[in-house]
């Protein structure tokens, strides 16, 4: 570990866990003690002095460290909406210099200080990131540790609503912007309840059609986007997609479904929104049929919740 190191953790020792009456095996501890505090308890300094005493018979074999970064995993964490957090990745190097620090995945309002390795901020929005910080050292090895965090919604601060206008299409293309006769009363396609439902392609020809809204989800909540789906087709292929419905929020793609979907009777479908707590954003089915073959796609009883 060199002269200087060795000195620095020997005078640490001396002025700091030895005293007069300190032996042999009290002044190896002291001096692990010493390079705990000064390189840490996975350092190649620390496995450096345990070895330096067993070779005079105090003590064991202490095997050194992996050549590289060594982080310490902090666990999974815990937030919420709108409090300050603040945690320090502790991480250590067999090589001298200093260390850098990245992550990706941290929570919205989060971000980590590439010097100092102090992740802190205030999140924006409930949902659970995977979370991976990378550290790496002068010699450009690196060192990675993934976990999980949650954050919770604000205490309080949400009502459980419904935010949809018009989720059943049971006052026609109000709150809704739809492509011509997508919203109907059509006894083509049954509904799922009452009696309007949007029944988007099913015309076995190069078609597209569209129904969106526009909401607005509370900033801190727990927003859950739920809607009916019924696919009919008369495709009979069973592994090629030649008609397909898109469902986005905003610039996220939720899902895509298509005639291999289909299916007799609806299906419940349900997606977690609450990443996109605090916008706007514009909900949006897409459908896209083939020239041949009709695919109906027949949505009903939408619903968007927070809680």
């Amino acid at each position: 570990i060199g002269r200087a190191k060795a000195l620095q953790i020997w005078y640490k020792a001396l002025t700091t866990y030895m005293t007069s009456s300190t032996n042999y095996a009290a002044a190896r501890t002291a001096s692990l003690n010493a390079a705990t505090a000064l390189y840490g308890a996975n350092s190649a300094e620390y496995a450096a002095v345990g070895n330096a005493f067993a070779g005079i018979n105090v003590g064991g074999h202490i095997n050194p460290p992996a050549d590289g970064v060594t982080v310490t995993n902090p666990g999974s964490q815990s937030a919420t909406v709108g409090t300050a957090v603040s945690l320090q990745i502790q991480a250590s190097s067999t090589n001298s210099g200093a260390l850098s620090y990245s992550a990706s995945g941290l929570p919205a309002g989060l971000s980590i200080s590439s010097s100092t390795g102090l992740i802190s901020g205030t999140p924006t929005a409930a949902g659970t990131s995977s979370t991976t910080v990378t550290v790496t050292d002068s010699a450009g090895k690196t060192g990675t540790a993934a976990f999980s965090w949650t954050v919770s919604p604000t205490g309080g601060g949400c009502s459980a609503t419904q935010l949809l206008a018009n989720p059943g299409f049971e006052s026609g293309n109000t709150g809704w912007t739809a492509s011509s006769g997508v919203i109907t009363t059509d006894s083509g396609q049954a509904s799922h309840g009452g009696s309007y439902k949007a029944w988007l392609d099913g015309y076995g020809s190069s078609h597209t059609d569209t129904l969106s809204q526009s909401v607005t989800i509370p900033a801190g909540c727990k927003a859950t986007l739920t809607f009916w789906l019924h696919i009919d087709s008369a495709e009979t292929t069973t592994s090629t997609q030649y008609d397909k419905l898109t469902l986005t929020a905003g610039s996220t793609t939720l899902a895509t479904y298509s005639n291999l979907n289909k299916a007799s009777g609806y299906t419940q479908k349900t997606f977690d929104l609450s990443s996109l707590a605090g916008q706007t954003v514009a909900l949006k089915f897409n459908g896209v049929e083939d020239s041949s073959l009709q695919t109906s796609f027949v949505v009903d009883d939408t619903a968007l919740t927070t809680s």
